[in-house]
């Protein structure tokens, strides 16, 4: 195909179903790669967007020097308002050039990998606190919460310099702000409920603030208020950056981290791998992450024309869709996508991290607490056993595990 489809086509799976949503999606994933390399899609009237894929056309999307994340003259979803508005306009994840790129070289520096490995042993210690509360227990224990959840505690509030008492706190409806990436128009109850939880964040990190001298913040904090007396971050945009080490540093890890929990009762071969290996624990990490993608979906908005692997052309301005998770099974770049390969020579060139201009800046970070929780389930437990399946939010691009009991077994004394 050499021109932009325009004829109805069906859209080949339904993505508002609930077993697609809470499910494996491996299969559905596999009949969108096999439809095509783009497929139109109609999110509502008058609202079309393009459905891609496939490894080669995801990535490159993602790379494009002009992609954006918002359409052409306009920076916001038109139905988004109040506090949630102007988190968005301050936030990285969400905004385009030219304040994506002010706001991304003003904390770069806090992410160059000196700096980043000093978090290392942070990460370590969070992690071997968090299984030694409950390896060995006779009752079987919620993964997701005592150890996806409990994880990242000690590097990000290492990193805000906020106390780890107030940790629960603050994680305990942190998924009710994902709202603000809602693909669809929010209203009503939806959007009430995104701005008061938006509120509760942007009111905690501004107190947080005033509760100490500038001196005595941590030295990303220091640089943001450093850079708000300078003139070049609005206190908002202070408050919104604060907050966004928390939602995307603790989202992507306690998700990844409970991925990782449950692919072990699935596949327990993988501990007894490592453990005969343990230098495969840095290429592991990345296979992991390309096997089972913490985030599903991200958007772009195209700026020029793109023409994708099978010679569709998408117009400029066009909504795309990008199918994070499905191209990291596209065995056009994964040969056996569907298998697990610690050994796997190409899993870092998963797109699980984003890329481009919004390449996700705290992937380094993740992938230490990553590499430090598979190094220490390595060293300390012989056995992860399931006690009951676990349980995903039904959500099209952050399908978390919510729960998941399991028994971890403790290497047994040699």
């Amino acid at each position: 195909m050499s021109t932009t489809q325009t004829a109805h086509v069906t859209f080949p799976i339904d993505l508002g179903d609930t077993a697609f949503l809470t499910g494996d999606r491996t299969e559905a994933y596999r009949t969108l790669r096999d439809a095509g390399s783009a497929l139109p899609l109609e999110l509502g009237p008058g609202d079309p967007a393009w459905v891609l894929s496939h490894h080669s056309d995801v990535r490159e999307v993602l790379r494009l020097p002009e992609g954006r994340v918002q359409p052409m003259g306009s920076e916001a979803p038109p139905w988004l308002a109040g506090p949630a508005l102007d988190r968005l306009r301050a936030n990285l994840v969400q905004i385009n050039k030219p304040d994506h790129t002010r706001l991304r070289n003003i904390v770069g520096p806090m992410f160059i990998p000196r700096r980043v490995e000093q978090f290392r042993e942070f990460a370590t210690a969070s992690v071997d606190r968090a299984i030694s509360q409950v390896l060995g227990h006779d009752e079987s224990i919620d993964a997701v919460h005592s150890l996806g959840v409990a994880i990242p505690r000690g590097v990000i509030c290492q990193f805000l310099g906020i106390p780890e008492d107030d940790w629960d706190h603050l994680t305990a409806r942190q998924h009710d702000f994902l709202l603000i990436f809602s693909p669809a128009p929010l209203a009503g109850e939806q959007l009430a409920a995104l701005n008061e939880i938006t509120q509760f964040y942007l009111d905690y990190f501004d107190t947080f603030l005033t509760s100490r001298p500038a001196a005595d913040h941590s030295p990303f904090v220091q640089l943001l208020l450093d850079a708000e007396q300078a003139g070049n971050l609005s206190h908002i945009e202070v408050l919104s950056l604060m907050h966004t080490i928390l939602d995307a540093g603790y989202e992507t890890t306690r998700t990844s981290i409970s991925n990782l929990v449950e692919i072990l009762t699935q596949q327990p071969a993988v501990l007894d791998e490592l453990r005969a290996d343990p230098a495969l624990i840095p290429g592991a990490v990345d296979e992991l992450l390309r096997y089972r993608t913490p985030l599903h979906v991200r958007e772009r908005y195209l700026v020029d024309d793109f023409r994708t692997s099978d010679g569709t052309i998408l117009p400029a301005g066009a909504r795309t869709i990008l199918m994070i998770a499905a191209a990291n099974r596209d065995p056009q770049n994964f040969p056996d996508p569907d298998v697990l390969d610690l050994r796997r020579d190409n899993a870092k060139s998963h797109v699980a991290f984003g890329g481009g201009l919004h390449h996700c800046l705290g992937a380094p970070i993740a992938r230490i607490q990553l590499q430090e929780t598979l190094r220490a389930l390595v060293d300390r437990v012989e056995r992860v056993e399931p006690a009951e399946p676990g349980q995903r939010f039904g959500d099209l691009i952050f399908p978390a595990l919510v729960s998941l009991p399991v028994r971890l077994h403790p290497v047994k004394s040699r």
